[in-house]
């Protein structure tokens, strides 16, 4: 296929591939074609949205000035019916007559510039299709598509000779490509077998009167007749020949397959005839075949350009998404190229080796660098199509199952301020929900209903402090004053319940849940001193409230 075909190429720890060409330099190829590809159909899908969005507002502009010409109309319609011979008639109807005409006019100009507009689009499109049918007639001259079978085709006419190659793909790509007959090679024009091979002959039998086969072989000799058509293929080689270069000329299909089986028909306007190729003309029936087949194959080296390409079954320039080739070759490359990297030593680089005789290697390298510096300029959605390179730069696809945020973790690290450091507030942390706490009956002033007063009272060996008592702003005599009557309600009501059987409430401080009690934070020497105070206040309260009520305090 190319001049380094020959050469055989390790793996970059020398270790034996199957490639037979530089498949570095294929990949940066194809890596550009897939990235004119992809721009091709950003532009196409720009150009889409544009001419929607031309024809919208064009449609919107047409809807108006046909609404605008209908309300003028429905104002002097009238007149020009009810008074259609007086002067005020004929001018209604003239101004009629100008709306509509206003209104056909301002509609063909806006449709005009529409047609202009997407005429200019069709052009871009199309120059943007002929520069992606271009980049891929750059790579199709150099390197067949990945896995392609290929088939040549040479064929005569009264104009001259034209040579095919086609090539068919398992992902659905089919390409034509001109050849160039060059002057050196023996596919001329006015072709003959002679100038191939020499003494080739077949046998027939021999016509008898009114048309009946005889037992009696004759023998052909195909010297001098003309090859009008070579088909080589990966299972035959095909080569018709004619008797003379007229379309229409009897002459013989000879098949040439590559199990070595080796078949003659005859064709054209004669009478059909039973043809049976000897042993004797065996070898120079497929000598020549093989002589066609070398000339023709030779053909690969002098490609001229694209004649065609079509992605499963329409062509490139009629596709609305070219960048499904860019995908299907992308994704044809990409086991080799990972295959590569994997025999590669050197981080960052594809390597390979080429033997060039006398125990010596060349060898030869591309960085990943390099091929993703070519997709400079795409979007971001563009560069997924290069995802199955693995070369290292393209955007990951995050899994579907996996959160875009992660919750903060909860940390319980030290006391974020001084009063947590002296145990007056918890460390920071999960704070659990309140509980409910004990008020004292000054804070029960505005209440509707009485309620019964839990009162927290001193309670023997106690292993906690006791907990805080009121503010002193809430300890002033007209506070108690305005609650005592209610509390005397309920005292009178259940005095045994409240006194002897009073809940103690002492709700925990600290949330700490350390195993060990003398790692918790101590409060300080003030705080101590603050909690007696409270404390004597509060019993002096009670004593206070037991006076009152005629009942002596046990202290």
């Amino acid at each position: 296929m190319s001049p380094e075909a020959p050469v055989q190429y390790l793996f970059g720890d020398s270790t034996a591939s199957d490639l037979e060409f530089d498949y570095l330099a294929f990949t940066r190829e194809v890596i550009d074609c897939a990235v004119v590809m992809a721009e091709c159909e950003v532009t196409l899908a720009v150009t889409v949205e544009d001419r929607r969005t031309r024809e919208l507002e064009t449609a919107a502009v047409v809807a108006a000035v046909e609404e605008l010409g209908k309300r003028a109309s429905q104002v002097v319609g009238p007149v020009t019916k009810d008074q259609a011979s007086t002067p005020i008639g004929r001018c209604a109807a003239a101004i009629t007559m100008a709306i509509r005409e206003a209104v056909d006019k301002e509609s063909l100009q806006v449709r005009a510039a529409l047609a202009a507009e997407r005429d200019e689009m069709d052009k871009q499109d199309q120059r943007q299709r002929e520069r992606a049918r271009d980049v891929l007639g750059k790579l199709l001259r150099t390197h067949d598509l990945p896995g392609a079978d290929k088939e040549f085709e040479v064929a005569w006419t009264a104009t001259g000779v034209k040579a095919t190659l086609r090539q068919r793909t398992g992902f659905g790509v089919e390409a034509m490509l001109s050849l160039e007959i060059p002057p050196s090679s023996v596919l001329g024009l006015d072709l003959r077998v002679d100038r191939i091979a020499e003494n080739v002959e077949v046998h027939a039998h021999e016509i008898g009167g009114w048309l009946k086969k005889s037992d009696k072989l004759v023998a052909h000799k195909l010297g001098r007749y003309h090859v009008a058509n070579v088909l080589v293929g990966s299972e035959a080689t095909t080569v018709r020949l004619r008797m003379t270069p007229e379309a229409n000329a009897v002459g013989f299909v000879v098949t040439a397959r590559r199990t070595g089986e080796l078949t003659i028909e005859p064709t054209g306007g004669g009478p059909n005839r039973e043809v049976a190729v000897d042993e004797r003309g065996r070898p120079a029936l497929r000598l020549l075949a093989d002589r066609l087949e070398a000339a023709v194959r030779a053909l690969a080296e002098t490609r001229t350009g694209t004649a065609s390409v079509e992605i499963d079954g329409k062509p490139l320039a009629q596709h609305e998404h070219p960048q499904v080739l860019a995908e299907r070759l992308i994704a044809a490359i990409a086991p080799t190229v990972q295959n590569i990297a994997r025999h590669s030593r050197s981080p960052g680089e594809l390597v390979l080796r080429r033997l060039i005789g006398e125990n010596r290697r060349e060898e030869i390298f591309v960085s990943t660098a390099e091929l993703l510096k070519r997709l400079d300029g795409l979007p971001s959605h563009a560069r997924e199509l290069f995802a199955p390179l693995q070369l290292g730069g393209e955007p990951a696809r995050p899994p579907a199952d996996e959160p875009t945020s992660q919750a903060r973790p909860v940390v319980e690290g030290k006391p974020a301020s001084p009063a947590a450091a002296s145990g007056l507030a918890p460390a920071p942390g999960p704070v659990p929900a309140p509980a409910e706490r004990a008020v004292p009956v000054a804070d029960r002033k505005g209440d509707a209903e009485p309620e019964p007063r839990a009162t927290a009272r001193p309670v023997a060996n106690r292993t906690a402090p006791p907990p805080l008592g009121m503010p002193d702003v809430r300890s002033g005599p007209t506070r108690l004053s305005s609650t005592i009557p209610a509390v005397e309600a309920r005292r009178v009501t259940s005095p045994t319940s409240l006194r002897g059987e009073l809940p103690v409430i002492d709700p925990p401080l600290f949330d700490d849940k350390e195993p060990s009690v003398s790692a918790k934070p101590q409060p300080s020497p003030e705080v101590n001193r603050k909690r007696e105070d409270d404390l004597a206040l509060s019993e002096a309260i009670e004593r206070a409230l037991d006076e009152e009520e005629g009942v002596s305090s046990p202290k």
